[in-house]
């Protein structure tokens, strides 16, 4: 008897697991993971369904786990050492002020669809990242270059006028608005900084339109070590080795599947079962007993990752910060650290990422119970009373047992009813986008190792600043250390700035990830880095 998975999504990562068990039944003793290693095939837990594949639109985590199977950049992120190397670029140098960076792009670059990729294809993407009308929630990474942020806000309307020019097909010259020492680490880490191929996307609908779904199977173009072969929405996404590739020779794996598994006992049930090579979590239940086996087969690993609950500082009564310093000093995160989380994650009491080159924090929160209770007393809810019942949305599958401690001190310490939404992650992370929510659970995973990447995401207006919280001093502050040379003079404004976040608390910084994953025996290169940044170019398998 044949069994197929169906649409409904709570039942395909199950499907997963029974599959063996199923083809055990029948005769076959093989499973996806022996059946993988045999034909280089790697099977990964993706974290859930992908909401996106248009590198300028991406917004939830299993976006980014995927992405760089399919597109490459100008340079591309050692998996070790997390320094820039040479990706489309094969090369480039800097002028002596720092101002010009001059690209040399390969010869053999091309498009899965065989064209050549050039540098009138980066300005022609560039151009439409920037785009008012595409709405990316990343320009802020452009500020660097000249008169980028003026095009993105709609204050400059000629886009020659930007930093970007093409002087021939494989020559790409950025001219910076003043120097940025980080700029090669910021135009690596972030899928913004990706070309997409221009008339593909127009085959479809305008160049700056979003919907209008040019990433889909048959569809889609892209110039990264793989290429899209087939997307079952809640089922998996295959990537197969593109044979356009300017480095195809080195990649040794023939296909990755995506398993967009949301749930971590699922996915660890499915690891078990031979189904998955690498997981994207590890259930918190089951660390502590990997741990005491001694498992090879668990890796926990730093990460600059912080987790956060962010709070829509426009709905009553979020939008006083005596109310949002309370729920943040109520919280005890070292229990949540070490019991919650049996220790995979470590205690929060600031925004920037532990072990953030170049980086420490100035001042951080202090968690006191009886401040918080006077604080919320102070805005005018002495012991919960008269608080509004509020809705604390997550993602469902993940994070469960820290959501549900949290809605517990806050009962417990303030008296406050706080209730939990559960939602897939592509709904839960578009309801923040859409500000569709009183609190949130998120995070945010460092671009690049400079403390700038998590600052900067809480500028007014900022794409990823799901707060609607603005603040002048605290822009002042970004835009002041943007432009300052001065090594010390630089940590001291970053420093204040993230010293405002913790006095106006817009979001509550919970925890410091250091992620567990598991990883069969067969898997080879599997690089772990604190930008979580997976190179599938690397990976291969080893027979059993």
């Amino acid at each position: 008897m044949c069994i197929s998975p169906g649409s409904n999504p709570h039942f395909v990562a199950l499907a997963l697991v029974f599959s063996a068990l199923l083809a055990a039944g029948c005769g076959r003793r093989s499973t996806l993971v022996a059946d993988g290693n045999r034909s280089q095939t790697l099977h990964v837990g993706s974290g859930g369904e992908p909401s996106e594949l248009d590198p300028h639109l991406i917004n939830a985590p299993p976006d980014y786990h995927v992405i760089h199977a399919f597109f490459e950049g100008l340079t591309r992120l050692d998996s070790r050492t997390t320094e820039p190397r040479p990706g489309v670029a094969a090369r480039w140098e800097v002028s002596p002020d720092g101002l010009t960076y001059t690209f040399h792009l390969r010869a053999g670059a091309r498009w899965s669809s065989g064209d050549p990729l050039t540098a009138d294809d980066f300005v022609a993407s560039f151009r439409r990242a920037l785009s008012p009308g595409i709405g990316s929630q990343y320009t802020v990474l452009f500020k660097p270059v000249r008169g980028a942020e003026a095009y993105a806000t709609g204050k400059l309307t000629d886009f020659s006028q930007v930093g970007f020019s093409a002087p021939d097909p494989r020559t790409l010259v950025v001219t910076l608005a003043h120097p940025t020492p980080f700029f090669l680490a910021l135009i690596t880490g972030n899928p913004v900084w990706f070309p997409v191929h221009q008339p593909t996307i127009e085959r479809y609908g305008p160049f700056d339109q979003r919907g209008t779904n040019w990433t889909r199977p048959g569809r889609f173009v892209g110039n990264g070590p793989f290429l899209l072969k087939e997307w079952r929405q809640n089922q998996r996404m295959v990537a197969a080795k593109s044979p356009t590739y300017w480095d195809a020779a080195s990649v040794r794996l023939r296909e990755v599947h995506f398993h967009p598994i949301d749930n971590p006992d699922t996915e660890e049930r499915a690891f078990r079962s031979g189904q998955l090579h690498v997981t994207r979590f590890v259930p918190n239940s089951r660390v502590d007993a990997y741990r005491m086996e001694e498992s090879p087969l668990l890796s926990v690993a730093p990460e600059l990752t912080v987790r956060f609950i962010t709070l829509n500082t426009a709905r009553p009564p979020l939008h006083d910060p005596r109310v949002r310093r309370a729920l943040a000093r109520a919280l005890d995160r070292t229990r949540y650290s070490s019991r919650v989380l049996r220790g995979t994650e470590a205690a929060a009491f600031n925004f920037v990422p532990a072990g953030m080159p170049g980086y420490s924090p100035s001042v951080t929160v202090t968690e006191d119970v009886a401040a918080a209770r006077a604080l919320l007393a102070e805005a005018g809810f002495p012991g919960g009373r008269g608080f509004p019942k509020l809705i604390f949305s997550s993602e469902a599958g993940r994070f469960t047992e820290l959501v549900e401690a949290i809605q517990e001190t806050w009962r417990s310490s303030l008296g406050l009813e706080i209730a939990i939404q559960k939602s897939e992650s592509r709904t839960h992370w578009s309801n923040l986008q859409l500000k569709q929510y009183d609190l949130g659970f998120a995070g945010w995973n460092a671009d690049y190792p400079d403390a700038s990447t998590i600052l900067d995401l809480f500028v007014s207006g900022g794409g990823w600043n799901f707060t609607q919280w603005g603040d002048p001093p605290f822009d002042a502050l970004i835009a002041a250390s943007a432009i300052e040379l001065d090594v010390a003079q630089r940590l001291r404004k970053l420093q204040a700035a993230e010293a405002r976040l913790l006095e106006q608390m817009p979001i509550i910084p919970l925890t410091f990830v250091r992620r567990a994953v598991l990883i069969h025996p067969s898997v080879r290169a599997w690089a772990r880095n604190p930008l979580d940044r997976p190179d599938f170019k690397a990976v291969w398998l080893a027979p059993e």
